[in-house]
């Protein structure tokens, strides 16, 4: 062999791992490399980050000038248009969420005025449902009562009270149709009070148990005795006061009184159905004349005006009690408004004519007895 094709060969051997690497790099371009320059990577790649990064590797390449170097993931450009783009989503976001934060606020606006109105509309219909509970209820007052032996009273150990309703204020027109019955203080009404247009029938020493009896009772303005049981069956009466008790304070007991009350009142109402009936309390005594010894007493008069005060219903039957207007705090009469203990002076007849007055009852229509 020549030297110079020995020196060739040597060139040819020294350039070779030159060639080899050419040839090498060349070989491996072509496997990695198809002809649009996608590089593919191994199947084991997951396919959501395969699929993130051909497409950033994309868009870097159709943005890269001619003769730069491929680029890489870390070095793709920021779009201007994309991330515009992205603020401007982030800022509809925000927006929506600033609008919808505002409808929200008006929502919960609503929702709160709402949830008022039905507070409001709960608190109206419980205020109506205790209203309606309260109408026409009787309630009684207890206190620690005292050991009585008597076998014509106890101690109650509670005090009647007016039965609650919305009374009107009445004019003497309003008792044209009524009908007093009952004792001397009865009759005190009729002779200082001025109840021109009413009929009283009632007498000195005048009881429960002989108000119906045949003996009959004194018609005030014409000094007759009268049948009552005749006079209320021809008769028409819209309202019927009665007020009887002193007389039985030693006779029978309290629960004879009680029956015999309700006996009386069941037949006015047999006779006189329209008529509301007013039971009105029995008037207490002075501490002059209050004789625990006796039966002739305050506690006595209490336990009677109780038994009385349960007939009443509050709807056509109504129990009054005048005596706060007279006593004192103690109770007794006062004694500066009695002349013996039991009856008023005239000129104090006006306060029970103002009580009488404050306290008139509306007859309700069928249409309000049905609401």
């Amino acid at each position: 062999m020549s030297r110079q094709k020995i020196k060739k060969w040597l060139e040819n051997v020294y350039n070779c791992p030159y060639l080899i690497m050419v040839v090498v790099s060349s070989v491996i371009a072509m496997l990695c490399f198809d002809e649009i320059g996608i590089r593919f990577f191994d199947n084991n790649i997951s396919t959501e980050r395969t699929v993130s990064v051909v497409g950033d590797i994309v868009r870097a390449e159709e943005n890269q000038a001619l003769g730069d170097p491929p680029a890489t993931l870390e070095e793709t450009p920021d779009s201007g248009e994309t991330n515009t783009e992205i603020q401007n989503v982030i800022s509809e976001t925000m927006g929506g969420e600033s609008e919808n934060a505002g409808e929200r606020k008006k929502e919960e606006a609503v929702l709160e005025d709402n949830n008022e109105l039905n507070i409001e509309s709960q608190d109206a219909q419980t205020q109506e449902i205790q209203e309606d509970t309260e109408k026409g209820v009787t309630k009684f007052l207890p206190y620690t009562p005292l050991e009585i032996e008597s076998r014509y009273y106890s101690d109650a150990g509670k005090i009647a009270l007016t039965t609650e309703y919305p009374y009107t204020i009445a004019n003497d027109s309003y008792f044209n149709d009524a009908a007093f019955l009952g004792d001397s203080r009865t009759l005190g009404i009729y002779d200082y009070v001025g109840l021109e247009g009413a009929d009283f029938f009632c007498d000195n020493g005048m009881t429960i148990f002989k108000l119906l009896k045949d003996d009959g009772v004194t018609e005030q303005g014409t000094g007759h005795k009268v049948d009552l049981k005749q006079v209320l069956q021809e008769r028409h009466y819209g309202k019927i006061y009665i007020m009887l008790g002193m007389n039985e304070l030693g006779y029978g007991n309290t629960t004879m009184y009680m029956q015999e009350y309700l006996s009386v009142v069941h037949q006015i109402r047999a006779w006189q159905p329209d008529a509301i009936i007013f039971i009105m309390a029995n008037l207490h005594v002075s501490r002059e004349k209050n004789n625990m010894e006796t039966e002739f007493n305050n506690i006595n008069i209490n336990d009677k005006n109780v038994a009385c005060a349960r007939l009443a219903n509050g709807v056509d039957i109504f129990y009054l009690d005048s005596n706060p207007m007279f006593t004192d705090a103690e109770g007794f009469l006062q004694s500066e408004m009695t002349f013996d203990g039991v009856h008023l002076y005239a000129k104090h007849y006006d306060k029970w004519r103002q009580f009488l007055t404050e306290h008139g009852v509306e007859k309700a229509t069928p249409n309000e007895d049905t609401e």
